[in-house]
């Protein structure tokens, strides 16, 4: 697997915001010791550049993410013998491996909770993942203008062969002004005290239109299924669609991206329950 240069560019403005992030909650990060699971952990560039300095010295992290060519991706560049690990977990899976189990002091997830469908059983999972008193704190997405582009190019007769389904990839709380109540309300059905839970909208800046719908078609989940003289017209059709949505800076090539992000920091107790 080869990272091309969309996703290098996507990570350098996502860590912004993580670094943001661990800035805010420093004291809780540099007291993270122990064993630390970072939940889509991607190809693990994040994990060991941004999040292994950050925590306690005698940490021990694991990264963990669905895709198996990530996981493979990130155990050749990136694993650190009795430091940083890598392995392959559904975290909406119905039961979690036996040797999983209250095997972490602390979870982090940046950027990756939104593409669970199904909170609940993801949060249900994290709690099991935790030793009693274990810490949580997750970066995910509440709203993104491109999961409301999907479902109106779909009816577009040159796309709609290839977009079937679209609804399927739009994330929990597309569109829901109160994301940050109905995910306390996960949270706390999970059996986590809630420490921090907070929806915020925030602008992503772009050097130009063409980077940000360079990146918007990098993690596309219907372009590959496209003849190539289609993947050109849904671009455009990306693009202008983009440029109506999007803030453009006066005398400059930028422009800036509105996302909604939840934050939240939350504490398994230490009389912690059973899940079933």
């Amino acid at each position: 697997m080869n990272q091309p240069k969309e996703y290098a560019a996507t990570n350098a403005i996502l860590n912004r915001h993580i670094l943001e992030l661990i800035g805010q909650f420093s004291e809780e990060f540099r007291n993270m010791n122990g064993r630390i699971i970072d939940i889509g952990c991607g190809p693990g560039n994040t994990t060991r550049d941004i999040l292994v300095p950050c925590v306690g010295r005698e940490a021990v992290i694991v990264g963990a993410d669905i895709s198996p060519e990530m996981i493979e991706y990130a155990n050749q560049h990136y694993a650190v013998s009795d430091k940083l690990s890598f392995l392959e977990l559904d975290m909406q899976m119905s039961e979690l491996p036996k040797y999983l189990i209250e095997q972490f002091d602390h979870a982090v997830s940046f950027y990756a909770l939104h593409w669970c469908k199904n909170t609940q059983k993801a949060l249900q999972n994290i709690y099991k993942l935790l030793r009693p008193g274990g810490k949580a704190i997750i970066l995910t997405i509440s709203h993104h203008m491109i999961y409301d582009m999907y479902p109106e190019q779909e009816k577009d007769p040159r796309f709609a062969p290839y977009m079937q389904g679209s609804e399927k990839w739009t994330i929990p709380h597309q569109g829901c002004a109160d994301a940050d109540e109905m995910m306390k309300k996960d949270l706390i059905a999970a059996k986590f005290k809630v420490e921090y839970c907070v929806n915020k909208w925030k602008t992503f800046t772009y050097p130009s239109l063409d980077t940000l719908v360079d990146l918007v078609m990098a993690v596309n989940p219907f372009v590959n299924k496209m003849p190539n003289d289609v993947q050109k017209e849904y671009r455009e059709d990306m693009k202008e669609r983009l440029k109506t949505k999007c803030v453009f800076t006066k005398g400059s090539s930028s422009v800036g991206c509105r996302i909604s992000l939840l934050t939240i920091v939350i504490q398994k107790p230490e009389n912690s329950e059973e899940i079933n």
